[in-house]
């Protein structure tokens, strides 16, 4: 039976000072990249030039707008240029607190700051308060330099400081260039790339960007500028620059700047295959996208370049494989995969990736590798990062209804027998929640199946760190179909705290709830902790499933049962271990206290003739870790 329900999920900015929930983002067309052309405009230079490393030109805003540079003023523009600042106060507004400072190396003479929280307030006094969020405006303001002319030095990169953190669309904050007098700005380079919504860094960036290619049209009539882009939709919180420095490059220099274990472009996939998966089960193990993504950043071109990918497992070498890479042109970029592909062994641990690249006379070769990892489990499927960092809530705890997930490809055809799903400490106890297979072909992704419901339970929750898993199975399992997409998705009907860790690309993880004009499905970059429960054999996926700083409880056996059921569970280190039985209202019917028990593993026997026919929840404590599963009893 097919139900589809209409959510509703009111988020919040985060407070200083307070824990913060994750906005989403309503799935739009992609904000334009940067371009990056192959060839270089100019042709290499001979040998015996002089080589790189010089500062041909830098600004740290001592003068504010009036610029402490070689070439003359700043300006400002866009219909909110003038929202850019220069002196040596923190950003400040009704969502950002004041310790949030960027500390750049000269940030004591001053920086710039873009206050896009300070701007969507009103002001009494000192104190900000926040416009309603129906009046919340996403920006549009740059900061513009003078013209540089870099004929003299036409490879370079540019390297700034920065602190940034943004909410609640995607990142506005671009580095763009310009050769025509700032005419057109054809090259548009996102400054914050890898910092999810509504996260700030604890520490000042330094960021680096080779500008070859994007001045190579007329090296001596460049412009850049710093934009708060109004596209992205975002209108909080803040973005810190200073200290910036267009710097000569190396006549030899590879660079890596990225590495992954899958590669996935919004753009050209036609599936959900090749998503950054950080769980494989065994039953899905399939040929890897292992790849990095390099940059000739000297003068030269480079010849005679090595690739090395290494997977090791613990102290076992998996692939330890080098390929020939074909010839780099000065400011060329390209992305080499493993070749030939590599499929992981049905062998449960942590899979880490290793990769170099290195050239013929690289003159700084510590900025050659990568690294990546995943699993391999005998029955989860997922994309998170495993531990509890942040949250989804419906935040005002109205009792609201969301519905939230990510998207799997099926490669094998295969059995589903469960969503496991983690929640955060703050959901409310009996909230009822329960598992869904979404249709991920169709746009309003219709529900294929529904678990039974369920509630959260005392012990089920995590603190920040937790990696705690609430699995509800569908009754009968649902048959995932090869080459097919999925969502797997957990309904809330109340206040639930869903857990997140991780990044998403756009449009690979999604939210169904009201903001304000209606019931809708958006996209989000923050990834849920919501994974799926596959394999041949139900029990594969449901018996040591739950588990949480080296302690581990098993799933009851036999289950259903009608006299007495053992659980297994596990000790990394000695604890101090009770139990405890509720029934589906919340209320303690058995407990018992073990005592200090030995690291190991062990097994209690549960009397459960005098339980009721019903669903309970079982609760282990081991010191401070209260790990629970849910058990059926049957008459």
């Amino acid at each position: 039976m097919r139900t589809n329900y209409a959510p509703v999920l009111l988020m919040a900015l985060a407070l200083p000072g307070t824990l913060f929930s994750q906005w989403v983002t309503k799935p739009s067309a992609q904000f334009p990249q940067a371009i990056r052309a192959t060839q270089p405009h100019h042709p290499p230079l001979e040998d015996g030039a002089r080589d790189g490393g010089d500062i041909v030109w830098s600004e740290d805003f001592a003068n504010g707008l009036a610029g402490n540079n070689p070439s003359g003023a700043w300006t400002t523009d866009g219909a909110n240029g003038n929202i850019w600042r220069f002196n040596t106060n923190a950003p400040r507004g009704a969502y950002t607190p004041t310790n949030q400072r960027i500390q750049s190396t000269t940030f004591s003479n001053g920086f710039a700051k873009f206050a896009s929280d300070s701007a969507n307030c009103t002001w009494a006094g000192n104190t900000p308060t926040a416009l309603p969020t129906s009046e919340f405006t996403s920006w549009e303001g740059s900061l513009v330099s003078p013209t540089i002319d870099l004929s003299a030095t036409p490879y370079v990169e540019i390297e700034f400081q920065q602190r940034s953190r943004f909410c609640c669309g995607d990142s506005p904050f671009f580095l763009e260039v310009s050769t025509d007098g700032g005419s057109t700005w054809p090259t548009a380079i996102l400054t914050n790339e890898g910092l999810p919504t509504n996260q700030d860094p604890t520490f000042t960036e330094t960021r680096r960007f080779n500008i070859t290619q994007a001045i190579s049209g007329d090296p001596s009539n460049v412009k850049i500028r710093f934009r708060h882009s109004s596209d992205a939709g975002t209108s909080h919180y803040f973005w810190q620059v200073d200290d910036i420095k267009i710097i000569e490059l190396n006549s030899t220099d590879v660079r890596m700047t990225g590495s992954g274990t899958n590669f996935w472009d919004l753009a050209a996939a036609a599936t959900y295959d090749s998503l950054p998966y950080t769980v494989f089960p065994y039953s899905q193990l399939r040929p890897m996208g292992l790849n990095m993504t390099v940059l000739n950043n000297g003068s030269v071109e480079l010849t005679n370049l090595t690739a090395n990918f290494k997977v090791e497992r613990g102290t076992d070498v998996i692939l330890d494989q080098d390929q020939n890479v074909d010839a780099l042109s000065p400011g060329e970029i390209r992305t080499i995969f493993v070749d030939p592909g590599f499929t992981p062994p049905a062998e449960e641990g942590t899979y880490d990736l290793s990769t170099m690249i290195s050239a013929d006379g690289d003159l700084t070769p510590d900025d050659n590798s990568g690294m990546g990892s995943f699993k391999v489990h005998p029955s989860y499927y997922g994309r998170d990062g495993g531990t509890a960092t942040s949250i989804f809530e419906d935040g005002d705890g109205s009792g609201s209804e969301f519905v939230l997930g990510n998207m799997f490809h099926a490669a094998y055809d295969d059995m589903l027998y469960a969503i496991a799903v983690a929640f955060n400490t703050g959901s409310e106890e009996g909230v009822l929640i329960r598992g869904q297979l979404l249709d991920a072909n169709q746009s309003d992704f219709p529900v294929i199946e529904n678990t039974d419901e369920y509630s959260i339970e005392p012990g089920q929750v995590n603190a920040v760190g937790g990696s705690n898993f609430v699995i509800m199975e569908f009754n009968p399992p649902v048959q995932l179909t090869a080459g097919m997409d999925y969502m797997a998705a957990v309904q809330c009907f109340g206040n639930a705290r869903v857990s997140s860790n991780g990044s998403s690309p756009a449009q690979t993880s999604f939210i169904f709830y009201d903001n304000g004009t209606g019931p809708t499905w958006f996209y989000t970059t923050q990834t849920p902790m919501v994974r799926m429960v596959v394999g041949d054999d139900i029990n594969v996926g449901l018996t040591d499933v739950v588990e949480n700083a080296g302690t581990s409880l098993g799933q009851n056996m036999p289950n259903p049962t009608r006299d007495q059921t053992n659980i297994a569970y596990s000790l990394d280190d000695a604890a101090k271990v009770s139990f405890e039985v509720r029934d589906m209202s919340g209320k303690l019917v058995m407990a018992q206290n073990l005592g200090s028990m030995p690291a190991g593993q062990h097994r209690i026997q549960l009397d459960t003739r005098t339980l009721g026919e019903g669903v309970y929840f079982y609760t282990m404590t081991a010191d401070e870790v209260r790990l629970s599963k849910r058990m059926t009893v049957i008459r």
